[in-house]
């Protein structure tokens, strides 16, 4: 036999067991013991030397192996650990993705919300969306993103404490007593909220709701309405620094809160750096539009156009049914340390 041909190592069961330790794990695992397997063969030598490199090569192989596992295991941690939110500047607002490529705000805008049993949510087909809960409108989506900027500077399991007013005046609604009633009635929404969200790869899940307590006080020193939420720590979750995107605040407000088509496809496109074409009866299926398709293209055209007056996108066309933009760069997310 040829001095010169190579030795593999022999596993058996209880030496692969840490390879098949962890059902999240077994792929990446795998596939990385399989490159440390190849550069740890040796050329085969004597029955003398031929045991202790195999043993060598078994020991090479556990190590690499548990740095694997270990390395996997600490992104896992991280995700659930994560206790503060990205930074991001106050002329942003981070949402994150599977929330606005997906149907999970309608474009509706009625005073009456339906109630809706573990609804399967249209999304774009990275993201399974699932929700129980009233119908969630596009001035809720507001409101949320409000009460996260004012929590992303402590951490996710404290209280958030601010004004109504403060509020009010973030959002760009007028300061009416009917502005009030809508922001308490839309976090009561999100509050009683069931989510679900995963990716189709299965890497993460968020279950829960948005908010997950809410007080307010009759006034303060200063007569104004004090106002607490807490949200789930969990949340944080959601805020990965590739699934983040960050919505550009005064472009938000200067859409105004009537044009709830447009609003959707401001924070739909900002999530999309260099947005590919689109059918048009796809964005009628993520946006959850109340109106007939036949509508939907009319609209959508006067949506697109109010996006070009605030300055978002630089133009638009819709040919054979398709929708194509072009929009500014988005602002790049600074990781929260």
């Amino acid at each position: 036999m040829s001095t010169n041909q190579t030795s593999f190592v022999k596993l058996n069961f209880d030496d692969i067991e840490l390879l098949l330790d962890s059902k999240n794990l077994i792929g990446p695992v795998a596939m990385q013991s399989v490159s440390v397997l190849k550069a740890t063969a040796k050329p085969k030598g004597s029955a003398r030397t031929r045991q202790p490199n195999a043993a060598s090569s078994m020991e090479v192989l556990k190590r690499k192996t548990t740095e694997a596992l270990m390395r996997q295991r600490s992104v896992i941690d991280a995700r659930m650990l994560q206790t503060v939110l990205p930074m991001w500047d106050d002329d942003n607002r981070g949402v994150p993705n599977p929330l606005i490529r997906s149907g999970l705000f309608s474009v509706r805008n009625t005073e009456k919300r339906e109630y809706l049993p573990k609804l399967h949510i249209a999304s774009l087909s990275n993201y399974n969306v699932s929700y129980t809960g009233q119908d969630l409108q596009q001035d809720d989506l507001t409101v949320w993103m409000s009460l996260i900027n004012l929590a992303r500077n402590q951490p996710m399991s404290d209280s958030v404490l601010f004004t109504g007013y403060q509020l009010i005046k973030d959002m760009g609604w007028r300061m009416h007593s009917d502005s009030y009633r809508r922001a308490k009635q839309s976090i009561e929404r999100l509050k009683v909220t069931g989510i679900e969200i995963s990716t189709n790869n299965s890497e993460s899940a968020y279950s829960g709701s948005l908010i997950r307590e809410y007080a307010w006080t009759a006034s303060d020193d200063k007569g104004n309405a004090r106002w607490m939420v807490r949200f789930e720590p969990t949340v944080s979750m959601l805020f990965m620094e590739d699934t983040t995107t960050l919505l550009e605040w005064e472009t938000r407000k200067s859409i105004g809160t009537r044009a709830t088509l447009a609003l959707f496809l401001h924070s739909f496109y900002s999530s999309h750096r260099d947005p590919i074409p689109f059918k048009v009866e796809k964005l009628y299926e993520l946006c959850r539009s109340g109106d007939s398709l036949s509508s939907f293209r009319r609209n959508i055209k006067n949506a697109l156009t109010k996006l070009v007056d605030v300055g978002f996108l630089t133009m638009f066309i819709v040919k054979d049914d398709t929708v194509h933009v072009q929009k500014k760069l988005k602002p790049k997310l600074i990781r929260a340390k």
